[in-house]
């Protein structure tokens, strides 16, 4: 996906070739973000808004560039998908945390315990493996060990209280 991202988003000439494909299926033209190597909500969002339009998308690149290999195969599609569904706690994670009108400290754990499970979860997907090891690794290193802050701010949230954080600590 990101070398047909950078397909459109390379020249203007491209961007109206594309716009005028569109148009010409009755599709109405997207622009794409561009996805940015460091940032995991950057090719979340990039991976989200390309999926409805990936049939203009392909037919596009396919009536561009004909050669003996397709850039853009049913393999790259799935992979998209599953990369998409994979990035999409990171994603509903930092909107969570983001928030400025609540309070979030109660949330840390929740989350830190949500990521760290599907990280787990998904350390022996064949496919997502080269995706999941790094993250791990930088998710170790931010958090070998939990902050008493959000230790208390947990139990001070009227939800969880003592009984929560004596059944969440095992898990972290």
């Amino acid at each position: 996906f990101q070398n047909c991202n950078f397909i459109l988003n390379s020249s203007n000439t491209r961007i109206a070739e594309y716009k005028n494909f569109c148009i010409a299926k009755g599709v109405r033209p997207h622009n794409f973000q561009l996805d940015m190597d460091v940032r995991w909500n950057s090719t979340y969002l990039m991976l989200k808004h390309v999926m409805p339009y990936k049939s203009t998308f392909h037919a596009f690149i396919a009536t561009k560039w004909v050669s003996t290999s397709p850039l853009l195969t049913d393999s790259h599609r799935i992979i998209g998908e599953q990369v998409l569904e994979f990035l999409e706690l990171f994603y509903e994670s930092t909107v969570a945390l983001s928030g400025v009108y609540y309070p979030t400290s109660p949330l840390m754990l929740h989350h830190i315990h949500d990521i760290a499970t599907h990280l787990h979860n998904h350390e022996s997907d064949e496919l997502l493996r080269i995706v999941v090891s790094p993250m791990k690794l930088k998710f170790l290193k931010y958090w070998p060990k939990i902050p008493m802050f959000y230790s208390f701010a947990f139990i001070l949230d009227p939800k969880a209280k003592m009984r929560g954080f004596h059944n969440i600590l095992p898990l972290l």
